[in-house]
């Protein structure tokens, strides 16, 4: 919690992946999560990202759950990588891989299935209803404005797992020019 009127704590450099129920096909975004308890956060997917277009899709085919993995940490690419606005359909670990000249090695997760970067400090796995949301914010934004209550999905966690003695990877967003400015600036460059 960074701001007095943060509506709670919130998970601000997640990594968080899912698949394209019907394709396959895998995206990495930058969600911020509040979390509401041991069991629950809120997943902050904007109408216009991948995950909420997942969660469209699953919500269209009748399922009943998508699979999420949040990992939190590991190579610097791979986390701008999931921050990057890139195409959709564009894999963002392949980007990574791109950039770093060697590919990203992956690991399957142990509850959902999904693949998350071996290097991870933590990942957490669970899964979204499609349709089921819950209060999420208000938050201090990257504008320095803070964002408003709305309703997001919920993410349910399933399991966490973590190297020994992880680091957690977090930013302070707010009033620029704070942390997440020089993600920015990595993409607009």
């Amino acid at each position: 919690k960074c701001w007095p009127m943060d509506a709670g704590r919130f998970i601000t450099l997640p990594l968080v992946i899912t698949r394209d129920p019907e394709t396959g096909v895998r995206n990495v975004g930058t969600y911020r999560m509040q979390i509401y308890d041991g069991q629950t956060a809120g997943m902050h997917w904007q109408t216009q990202k991948g995950g909420t277009h997942h969660e469209r899709v699953a919500n269209d085919l009748g399922k009943e759950k998508i699979d999420v993995a949040v990992a939190l940490g590991g190579d610097p690419a791979i986390i701008w990588s999931g921050s990057a606005p890139f195409p959709p359909g564009l894999d963002e670990l392949a980007v990574a891989g791109f950039i770093r000249e060697e590919g990203v090695e992956v690991v399957k997760c142990k509850t959902v299935d999904l693949e998350v970067p071996a290097h991870a400090e933590i990942v957490l796995e669970g899964y979204v209803i499609p349709g089921e949301t819950r209060v999420e914010g208000p938050f201090g934004d990257h504008t320095g404005y803070y964002s408003m209550e709305d309703h997001y999905p919920v993410f349910r966690l399933t399991a966490i797992t973590h190297r020994h003695k992880p680091i957690y990877p977090t930013i302070v967003v707010g009033r620029p020019i704070q942390e997440d400015f020089y993600l920015g600036k990595a993409t607009e460059r």
